[in-house]
């Protein structure tokens, strides 16, 4: 069954009007001309050369692949935590503990920076690395308890009970029962909060000092407008892209292997 012509042409301009700016910005990555202009003026790659040789940028990029990387594995350790109590277990609050778990997904990242902000003093911390970190973990593990509870849907409690009957610790069967079947979902979710943590811009204003790439980012084109800004946008577009891909392409395999293995089973 083919779409009506109406419905395909407003598909196409809807992929035209969120790519297009994206396809432009790219663009002025390869320009030769030292300001931002479209269409670009000449070809040129010294652009990448200049944001590979700015110390600035360098440094704020191994900061924030520490703290999306930090953050991700907090968010994938309270997210499947949070996701396995809300599936397993019936107690007095569990509708409301599951708003509480999942709210972060729906509150506007200043609202939740400004309380970090004004919740940090308390607990002795100050704006920075670790607070940053914490404050994305925040952000990030909505998204794990999410996916991992979709992972839990057809999910059946007999198996870990049959485990514990036959004298396996919980311990031991979370690890070897457990986890090997919610695995996907908990990659997923890992996976989705680092590159949250990695793109953060409005939680970072609250909790950073300005030294994360994307404020870096901020800075460098309220001060200095050049393409150093669009080559390095294309850099970690296409390493999210490269990301999403390989990590949906494993998974694919992964389902086929069990796909394989439980044929041959039966």
């Amino acid at each position: 069954m083919h779409a009506p012509p109406l419905l395909r042409a407003y598909v196409i301009l809807l992929v035209f009007f969120l790519l297009s700016p994206i396809v432009i910005s790219m663009s002025l990555a390869f320009s030769d001309s030292a300001r931002l202009a479209f269409p670009p003026e000449g070809f040129s790659l010294r652009w990448f050369e200049a944001a590979y040789r700015n110390p600035f940028f360098l440094q704020s990029l191994s900061l924030s692949l520490v703290i999306g990387l930090t953050a991700s594995a907090l968010a994938a350790v309270g997210g499947t935590m949070a996701a396995i109590a809300i599936n397993h277990f019936r107690f007095k609050g569990r509708t409301l503990i599951q708003v509480l778990v999942l709210l972060p997904l729906t509150l506007p990242a200043i609202v939740i920076g400004l309380g970090v902000l004004f919740a940090a003093p308390t607990y002795g911390m100050r704006t920075g690395t670790l607070l940053t970190t914490f404050a994305h973990a925040v952000i990030c593990m909505p998204y794990v308890a999410y996916l991992v509870l979709a992972t839990l849907a057809n999910y059946d409690l007999t198996l870990e009970q049959a485990s514990i009957n036959l004298g396996a610790s919980r311990w031991r069967t979370f690890w070897e029962i457990t986890f090997p079947l919610i695995r996907p979902g908990v990659i997923a979710g890992t996976v989705f909060a680092f590159l949250i943590s990695f793109d953060n811009v409005s939680l970072s204003l609250f909790t950073a000092r300005g030294d994360t790439l994307p404020l870096r980012l901020m800075q460098h084109i309220q001060f200095q407008a050049d393409p150093t800004v669009a080559a390095i946008s294309i850099v970690m577009v296409v390493s999210s892209v490269a990301i999403l891909f390989l990590f949906g392409r494993l998974l694919r395999q992964r389902q086929l292997s069990s796909l394989e293995r439980a044929t041959q089973q039966s």
